[in-house]
């Protein structure tokens, strides 16, 4: 960046986060935190329905969870997508670390179903193969909903592919360094966003007006990145990504304020990796932070009370800022804490989240149920430490036989890419 007329030089993350075998500790940290929440959740809901009854009203474990991983992929994706690697080099990384192992978690659990050891929707044995096929885009959430999803916790990985389509725009349309504005926006538009219905597309309160608004808005979106776009060719890539992210967002099922919640949350993530990386000031980010942390709080007071579908409990406009904030403030905590160093556990936590996140679901259903007390530990509490034991060592397995090796194989790949990306800018210099 640039101060007057004298260039000052943007000091590289890795030299003000400390890290271990080039992983950021206090991510890797916020991702053990955040997969064990999620499962406890999980866990714990199924074996004491007062807990359910609590986490629905009161405060929801797990979604504090999601909200540290949406805010951990805000803060390290754009990172990602800007180290200079093409396009398609960052695709193929994301693709080598997300779809081999949760293609074999839905594979593990089409093999539990048919053994009768893992229940699935009835919205998906309605048409298995062509939902199959669905869940397979990893964007089944926004086309078909909860209602076909295979791994129940796979839903937030629809909105973090739809978050790397939107960075993928703004890095075509040169815009993905305005940050601020960008999430500024983002968040004010949580807001308005509860005034649109769900699944404006194939929802039950979609009709030719919500489907005519998805239109309109895609065209809109396409202009704006078209004009963006450097030359003829990213104009037409900008063109064909936006008519592919914007209906599927529109199309989410749930209530449109949360949508539009996780994604302001991924970018104000993205504005604190600019802090780490020099290129805003710490007070113009935090304020940024402030601002979004605001909003959740205004907008949960517009909540009317009301009874939860699943559990019967009355749920009140606290529910939302008690489990929202504190995942900012965790990750907040963590940033500020990011030079110093965390337990080797939490770390390990870390490396196999991802896995733990996807298969825990699994061994929950699959493995049975303590129905005994045993030395005077209640069953309850026997499979509680069954269910998460178990899908530590699985995860763990999966880590180390399915998504390490994948993503080493992306990685080459992508080495790959970039060499030959540097032949095709640099013939002349290679050839000497």
């Amino acid at each position: 960046m640039t101060v007057g007329a004298v260039a000052v030089p943007i000091p590289p993350v890795e030299r003000v986060v400390r890290g271990r075998g080039g992983r950021f500790e206090f991510l890797d940290a916020l991702r053990g935190l955040a997969a064990l929440a999620v499962v406890i959740q999980h866990s714990s809901e199924r074996l004491w329905p007062a807990y359910f009854r609590f986490s629905q009203a009161h405060f929801g474990l797990g979604e504090f969870g999601v909200f540290v991983f949406f805010l951990v992929s805000g803060f390290i994706i754009p990172a990602s997508l800007e180290r200079g690697r093409s396009l398609g080099a960052f695709w193929v990384g994301r693709f080598f670390r997300l779809y081999p192992l949760f293609w074999a978690c839905l594979t593990a659990a089409m093999i539990l179903h048919s053994i009768h050891r893992y229940g699935l929707p009835a919205g998906f044995l309605a048409h298995p193969a062509l939902e199959f096929i669905t869940n397979l885009t990893m964007v089944h959430f926004f086309i078909g909903g909860p209602d076909i999803q295979i791994v129940g916790a796979s839903w937030s990985l629809s909105y973090e592919l739809a978050f790397y389509l939107f960075l993928s725009l703004l890095l075509i349309g040169r815009l993905n360094r305005r940050s601020v504005p960008l999430a500024v926006l983002a968040v004010g538009v949580i807001g308005p966003g509860a005034l649109l219905p769900p699944a404006m597309i194939n929802g039950s309160q979609a009709n030719v007006v919500t489907r005519s608004m998805v239109v309109v808005a895609t065209i809109l979106v396409a202009v704006v990145f078209a004009r963006s776009a450097a030359d003829r060719r990213s104009a037409l890539a900008a063109v064909l990504l936006v008519f592919i992210t914007v209906p599927l967002v529109l199309n989410q099922p749930g209530a449109s304020v949360l949508t539009f919640g996780y994604f302001a949350t991924m970018f104000v993530g993205t504005v604190l990796y600019r802090i780490t990386s020099g290129e805003i000031t710490a007070r113009r980010g935090w304020a940024v932070f402030g601002f979004a942390v605001g909003v959740i709080f205004g907008i949960s007071l517009f909540v009317e009370p009301s009874v939860d579908p699943l559990t019967g409990a009355w749920v009140t406009w606290l529910k939302q800022p008690v489990t929202i904030i504190p995942a900012y403030l965790l990750f907040a905590v963590a940033l500020l804490l990011r030079r110093h160093s965390f337990p080797r556990p939490l770390l390990f936590l870390g490396r196999i989240s991802y896995s733990l996140y996807l298969v825990h679901a699994l061994v929950i259903e699959a493995l049975p149920r303590w129905t005994t007390s045993v030395v005077g530990i209640p069953a309850a509490w026997l499979t509680l430490c069954t269910w998460v034991i178990g899908a530590l060592v699985i995860a763990a397995v999966t880590y180390r036989t399915i998504e390490k090796p994948c993503h080493n194989l992306g990685h080459h790949l992508i080495t790959r890419i970039d060499a030959r990306k540097r032949t095709d800018d640099h013939p002349q210099t290679v050839a000497a």
